[in-house]
């Protein structure tokens, strides 16, 4: 704690603004104070372990604050954008970083900030983090001046999630090589660090060029014990192969894909060479599937869902790719995010009989349980007036969802028109709360 200055939001209103000698508008700007309802200032971090984030010369510029479990999400809270604080520019750990990225040429890029302690802790003092975001043009900018490798370190499945584009524009653009570190599968640095210290070492020592780590994850994916299977991945494999800009490197890749799949390489470079590789899926809007007992016809996944669904930033992500792209798969992996694209090639090739209405109201409940959570901590602790609108408001609102969540239960009859309603409210809040 004392080395990272790791420090504590008290679960109270208003503890930090009262204590601080600065206006209103100072603490808001500032991105420690926020809005109230009854337009005072509240404290905006409440209840959460806090990780100062500092700048490449060691200032503090903001803060990540961490939620305890059974506490209030989303489970990290960042500074809101100030005139410091730029999260697509900000990369935590940098300035405890950069003496050994310039003498290894490496940096290490994770997720969290425990993972960055975690990699210290096992000595590996190089590491980075995201401060919930993607990796941007402007963190790769930056991180060209101490070292010409970047090693991503995110999860198994996150860290083969970036969009090919963008990093072999990284790799020719800023004269970096981008490899995968070699994670477990659900691994995590912050927990290997302490259960499986030299497995942690060796994910970063056996690093993988980008691609082929790409390649692996949509193998590893794929049922490769029939013809049908095996032609289908050899496609979407062969699509991301044909993004790369190096035709060397491109055949490489053409053999490891032939020798897994079982095909003439010869084949497959024929099909690279007439460009007919690029699969073009489309998710259709308004396609109509058969009615249930009593119930209407309903539209396909896409046009069901909303952002407020998704708590998870990289899933939020895909969705609004998806969304941006009018459904067409191809698309939205061509102009999706860096930790988005692979995700949506993935799911290209895997199959689900899940209901679509079924999961928009698995996602409404998840949703509707968590802010329900919320209100009833903030009846639990609340010390102000009973008589007060704001609390007759948050009263009103529990009761009003509870009611809500109820109607929508598992054996509950579908109820499209009260659902719609339900995640109109719930989009509302988050925006509002956000």
């Amino acid at each position: 704690m004392r080395q990272y200055k790791i420090g504590w939001a008290p679960d109270d209103w208003d503890q930090l603004v009262k204590a601080l000698p600065f206006s209103p508008k100072v603490l808001r700007d500032a991105g420690l104070g926020r809005e109230s309802k009854r337009g005072g200032t509240n404290d905006f971090f409440r209840a959460r372990v806090l990780f100062p984030i500092f700048d490449v010369q060691g200032d503090p510029i903001g803060f990540g604050g961490r939620m305890m479990p059974g506490g209030r999400p989303p489970k990290y809270q960042n500074t809101p954008e100030t005139s410091l604080y730029r999260k697509s520019k900000v990369l935590y750990g940098l300035n405890w970083a950069k003496d050994e990225a310039v003498r290894e040429n490496e940096v290490i890029i994770c997720e969290g900030y425990t993972d960055v302690i975690g990699f210290a802790e096992v000595g590996l003092n190089r590491a980075v983090a995201t401060c919930g975001t993607a990796l941007t043009d402007d963190h790769v900018r930056t991180l060209q001046r101490f070292a010409p490798k970047l090693v991503l370190a995110f999860d198994p499945d996150a860290a083969g999630q970036a969009a090919a584009d963008r990093v072999y524009e990284w790799e020719r653009k800023h004269e970096v090589e981008v490899a995968v570190a070699a994670l477990p599968p659900g691994g995590d640095p912050a927990d290997l660090a302490r259960s499986d210290p030299d497995a942690l070492r060796a994910s970063v020592q056996n690093a993988q060029p980008f691609l082929g780590f790409r390649i692996d994850r949509i193998l590893a994916a794929a049922d490769l014990t029939t013809p049908e299977g095996r032609g289908k991945v050899a496609e979407v494999a062969l699509a991301a192969v044909a993004e790369h800009p190096n035709e060397f490197v491109r055949d490489q890749y053409v053999m490891t894909i032939a020798e897994r799949c079982r095909l003439d390489p010869d084949r497959l470079r024929a099909s690279l060479r007439s460009g007919g590789v690029r699969p073009r899926v489309r998710v259709e809007r308004g396609v109509k599937r058969p009615a249930r007992a009593g119930t209407p016809q309903t539209d396909a996944m896409l046009p069901l869902l909303h952002p407020a669904l998704f708590d998870e930033p990289l899933q939020r992500s895909a969705l609004d790719a998806l969304v941006a792209s009018g459904g067409n798969l191809h698309e939205a992996v061509e102009a999706a995010d860096p930790l988005v694209g692979e995700l949506l090639s993935r799911l290209a090739v895997e199959e689900t009989p899940a209901d679509p209405v079924d999961i928009r109201r698995f996602l409404l409940r998840d949703l509707g349980a968590r802010v329900l959570a919320d209100l009833q901590r903030d009846l639990n602790g609340w010390t102000g007036d009973f008589r007060s609108d704001d609390y007759r408001l948050i009263v009103e609102q529990h009761a009003w969802l509870k009611h809500r969540l109820e109607s929508i239960g598992p054996d509950a009859p579908p109820d499209p028109i009260g659902e719609d309603e339900l995640l109109a409210w719930l989009a509302e809040r988050g925006e509002g709360s956000a």
